[in-house]
């Protein structure tokens, strides 16, 4: 169906002008070679009710079934018509529904940061303004094309907000760690308030139970699964990462004392050496001590475990 967003009053509704039926493939017209155009009758059908459009407005809605060698060779056109551009007006970011702004987030930059979302310019939503629900939600799904299976999940997750349900520090980074159970009970509950949300499906019909439009997510949150692995221990072992620290075992933990006579040098002498010289005086030893040059090799482990521990306090003062 070919529909027409139009402005009634103080919101944008959708009408329709021309039923493309099971086939919209048989209103192209090829008169040979590489070349292409809509039948005039599908003109002349919109124009009998009152509004006008050319071959220009209607080749994008037919792009997707012409035949296929012909849409290769002038896929690498820069056609101004492939693609509506942006109004020269922005809606303020703030009258554009949070919902359409998580999206629309998502798919340009692969993620949803409420710190973003609350400082993007109106130039981002150009492309939401001066349409009606319908036609921004076939923009969507357009848009959602790019998003392979193993993002679906990940993707409701995020549009829907669903990580403001869970308290844990990894509910943004690895959902899948979650409970379950509780996450489908927020993504239903989440989804039916949306679509009784009147201010985002303004200008729309009337609708019993779940948006037509909504049932598409309900599909791809429960037909979806994360990325499989094993996010926890990943988690964990990141945590661990960045917690670790390195502690000698107890058999080369060395005394001042023996650290100095291990460093050839007085306790004093040791204390009032800065890191450039303990470096200097440790690989002059190290060079005699190490078990490759026929040195002893608990020495030189006790002599590494001694340098370790100086320059990493005296790096600290």
């Amino acid at each position: 169906m070919i529909r027409q967003s139009y402005a009634d009053g103080h919101c944008y509704r959708s009408r329709d002008l021309f039923d493309l039926g099971d086939d919209p493939s048989c209103f192209i017209v090829y008169p040979g070679g590489n070349g292409f155009y809509i039948d005039t009758n599908v003109e002349d059908a919109i124009s009998d009710q009152g509004f006008s459009v050319s071959q220009d407005d209607l080749e994008p809605v037919f792009m997707p079934f012409l035949r296929p060698h012909i849409r290769r060779v002038i896929d690498g056109f820069d056609r101004k018509t492939r693609s509506s551009s942006p109004s020269d007006t922005c809606a303020p970011a703030d009258s554009i529904h949070l919902f359409d702004r998580y999206r629309l987030h998502y798919l340009k930059l692969g993620r949803v940061d409420l710190r973003d979302v609350g400082c993007t310019p109106d130039r981002f939503y150009a492309n939401l303004a001066h349409k009606s629900r319908d036609e921004i939600e076939y923009d969507f799904i357009e848009a959602e094309r790019i998003l392979k299976p193993g993002e679906l999940a990940r993707y409701t997750y995020h549009i829907f907000d669903l990580q403001q349900f869970f308290s844990e520090n990894f509910a943004r980074s690895h959902p899948e760690c979650l409970d379950q159970d509780r996450m489908d009970r927020f993504f239903v509950q989440s989804l039916c308030r949306l679509s009784r949300d009147v201010s985002f499906w303004e200008g729309s019909d009337e609708e019993s139970g779940l948006r037509p439009h909504l049932v598409r997510y309900a599909v791809m949150y429960f037909d979806s699964c994360f990325p499989s692995g094993d996010p926890l221990r990943d988690y964990l072992q990141d945590f661990m990462n960045r917690h670790r620290t390195h502690r000698p075992p107890e058999s080369v933990q060395v005394s001042l004392s023996e650290s100095a006579r291990l460093l050839g040098v007085t306790v004093d002498a040791m204390k009032k050496m800065d890191c450039r010289a303990l470096t200097r005086q440790y690989r002059k030893l190290a060079l005699r001590h190490h078990p490759d040059k026929g040195g002893d090799p608990d020495t030189f482990v006790k002599l590494a475990a001694a340098y370790e521990k100086l320059l990493k306090h005296k790096s600290k003062n």
